[in-house]
This record gives structure tokens, C-alpha cells and sequence, in this order.
């Protein structure tokens, strides 16, 4: 009687269960790197998961799609071709200007059952390009982070994102979707205005949405995105919060992100994380070494000297098959402030990232998030795979291609 009762209450809850949101943290990690060690979920991992899992529909918004064969991404690109074949609807935008240079792995799933592609000329539109990286499945759960749809990504860069299953802020995700879907169709003849307005929402700083989740318990959470003018009506502005929560960081600054510069006159970042240092906040960053170039080593080495802020650069060593172009970098993008803030976002810290360039973040309040990121951070500021910059060093650019 006792089993019966609670295998009884086992249904009763079985449906709660199943619509209470979920987060995930996730991490791509560099094979053969103590980084490796990481216990956070993998995006292979949780990519199938939600590609297998989808019922009604898949919407995928990312800069471009990068296969190899016999590498991850090609079990990625079955399941959806699977989930097609099942009846799920799937949509893609790729960047236009990227992949008809660049890369043609998209073509390979073109034509397939349900699957329709569409590539966001965004350059005519403001001058850059469509460098988001997230995705909506069944219109309740999302992934954002700064993997691109590339085997490289899962195998051979450190990534960071985030995977959170909840319809309230799936439906966020889904109204930049569907802006940008119409934006790719010059048959549309919506104007950015009206695309604007039809697609807003008032879920922003000063109204976060509350998520309760099982892993982090109560997590306040709003989108950002970027560029301002394709932002719908009440969403945040990327750049502008990101300046808010240095500008109003109390104790510490933890931040990775792949590249920074100061091209363009874009000094906003740098101005608040010096008064940031001046205020008397533990400023620590990490950039990968990609960002050593000419236009940019002798600003990064300005911050380096400034109190209270320390950076360090991040070296991938190369594989051990060989090398491989475009890889073993430190891609991530994402910061803690003091013990509860966190931002996970798409963007690199330069001028084109926010002015110009589709670009996503989640800004989060929520102490155990900000602790697991920090972690991350702190596995790699302590690892050998990084090294404090040296104002009196003479740097050279490395190899990327």
C-alpha cells in the first residue's frame, strides 16, 4: 500500500517536474588542457539533449555552422536533420556576409526535411555582422553562449555558455529571432520600426524575470542585446549594462573575454573599469592571446599598470595531432561582479561588437551562478595556461589561420 501511495504521488508531481526550470552552466573546454577538468556540463552534451528532446519546433540564430567530418558537430547536424524527419520545424540564420566567404558547412543540411535556412545580410543594415550564438526549442528552453556552431568549439577552444529552460524568457529569445528571421527576407516588408514595436517586451533591468530553479534556487535574469537600433522596444541595451554593473561594482571585477581594443575611440569599457580600479574594486582579466595585435597591446598594457587591475593573457598549446587553424583559443565571454552579479554574452569587448554587430547577453543575480563562474575563472587565472602581461614587453601577434 505504501509503494502504491507513493508511486501515486510520483504522477501527481511527475508533470511539475517536468515544466520546472531548469539552468545549466556550460563549458566547452580545450582537449588535452587542465581545463579538461571541469565537471560543468558539456555543449555536445546538452545540445543533443535539446536537439533529440525537441517536439514542435528548433530556432537556431548563430554567426555560421563550421563541420568536419567524424568531429562532434556532425552529430549536431544528424540530430537535426532527425528532428526534421520527425515533424520538428526548424529555422536557422547564419550571417550572410561570414558564410558566403568563409565557410559552406550550412549547405550540407540545406533542402533537408523541415529545415529552412535563411542568411541575415545585417552589414547593409547597420555595418556589421550577425555574431549571435543561441537557440529556442519548442518555444521553452534556450542556449546562449559564445560557442559557434563549429566542431572547433567543442573540442578545441574554451567556451562558455548557458542552458535555462524556462517559456518566459524562451519567448524573449524567440522575439529576436523572429525579428531577425524577417529582416533576412527582402520580401518583408515590415520596416525596423514596426519590427521593433511588434516584437518588444518590458522584461529588462527594471523588471528581471524570477526563475526558481532547482540547481540555483530564486535567479533574477534579463537579456541584453545588441546593436541598440535593432533592439526591440524595452529591451536593454548591451553595452550600457555592461557599463552599469562595472560602473557600480562595490568589492571585485572577474572577467574573460577573447579580445579587447580601444579602436574607433571606443574608451566607454575602458574609462569605467579604471575608475572601477580607482574606486578600489579587484579588477582581474583575462584575454586570450588573440587580442595581441598592434592596434590594441599598447592600450591593454596602459590598463595592466593601473591599481588594483591585473590582466593576464591565455595560451592554448597546440594539439597534439597537429594544428589546427582558428583553434585552441580562449573564446569565452563573460564577467562577475562582487557575489551575485554574472553576464554571459556573445560579444568581444570592441567597438563594432556593440555598435553594430547582433550580439546577445543574460545578466544574472544569483550567488551560486556567480561562484561557479568564478571558479572557471579562477581555473584558468591559476592554471599555466596564462601569464600576466608585462608592460615592458615587446609582443608579437600569434598565428590564427
Amino acid at each position: 500500500m505504501y509503494k502504491k501511495s507513493l508511486l501515486i504521488l510520483f504522477f501527481i508531481i511527475l508533470p511539475f517536474l517536468q515544466v520546472f526550470p531548469q539552468i545549466k552552466i556550460v563549458e566547452s573546454v580545450p582537449a588535452e588542457t587542465v581545463l579538461a577538468e571541469s565537471n560543468l556540463a558539456r555543449p555536445y552534451d546538452e545540445w543533443l539533449d535539446m536537439i533529440n528532446n525537441a517536439k514542435s519546433s528548433i530556432d537556431i540564430e548563430v554567426f555560421y555552422f563550421a563541420n568536419q567530418p567524424g568531429e562532434p558537430l556532425e552529430d549536431v547536424i544528424n540530430a537535426l536533420i532527425s528532428a526534421g524527419s520527425r515533424e520538428v520545424k526548424i529555422r536557422i540564420i547564419v550571417d550572410k556576409s561570414f558564410v558566403e566567404k568563409n565557410e559552406s558547412s550550412i549547405e550540407e543540411i540545406r533542402g533537408k526535411k523541415n529545415i529552412s535556412i535563411r542568411k541575415f545580410d545585417i552589414k547593409s543594415i547597420t555595418g556589421g555582422v550577425m555574431h549571435s550564438k543561441h537557440f529556442i526549442v519548442d518555444k521553452k528552453e534556450i542556449f546562449l553562449g559564445s560557442q559557434n556552431f563549429d566542431w572547433r568549439a567543442l573540442k578545441h577552444i574554451h567556451e562558455m555558455g548557458i542552458r535555462i529552460k524556462d517559456k518566459n524568457l524562451a519567448k524573449l529569445f524567440s522575439n529576436i529571432f523572429n525579428m531577425d528571421w524577417k529582416l533576412c527576407a527582402k520580401s518583408d516588408n515590415s520596416t525596423i520600426s514596426n519590427l521593433k514595436e511588434k516584437y518588444s517586451a518590458g522584461i529588462n533591468k527594471n523588471n528581471p524575470l524570477t526563475i526558481t530553479s532547482a540547481e540555483f534556487g530564486k535567479v533574477k535574469i534579463f537579456p541584453t542585446v545588441s546593436p541598440e537600433s535593432l533592439a526591440p522596444e524595452g529591451y536593454s541595451d548591451e553595452l550600457e549594462e555592461l557599463l552599469d554593473i562595472i560602473d557600480n561594482a562595490k568589492s571585485k571585477l572577474r572577467i574573460q573575454v577573447m579580445t579587447y581594443s580601444l579602436k574607433n575611440d571606443f574608451y566607454k569599457i575602458d574609462r569605467a573599469l579604471r575608475n572601477a580600479a580607482d574606486r578600489g574594486v579587484d579588477v582581474k582579466i583575462i584575454f586570450a592571446n588573440w587580442t595581441i595585435k598592434k592596434e590594441s597591446i599598447e592600450d591593454i598594457k596602459s590598463l595592466s599598470r593601473v591599481e588594483n587591475i591585473e590582466i593576464k593573457f591565455s595560451s592554448i598549446p597546440e594539439y597534439s595531432m597537429g594544428y589546427i587553424p582558428y583553434s585552441r583559443v580562449d573564446h569565452s565571454k563573460y564577467l562577475i561582479a562582487d557575489n551575485e552579479i554574472s553576464r554571459i554574452s556573445t560579444s568581444n569587448w570592441e567597438y563594432g561588437y556593440f555598435e553594430n554587430t547582433r550580439n546577445m547577453s543574460l545578466i544574472i543575480y544569483n550567488s551560486e551562478i556567480n561562484k561557479l563562474l568564478e571558479k572557471v575563472f579562477y581555473n584558468s587565472w591559476n592554471s599555466t595556461l596564462t601569464e600576466m602581461v608585462d608592460p615592458s614587453k615587446d609582443y608579437k601577434a600569434v598565428k590564427r589561420n
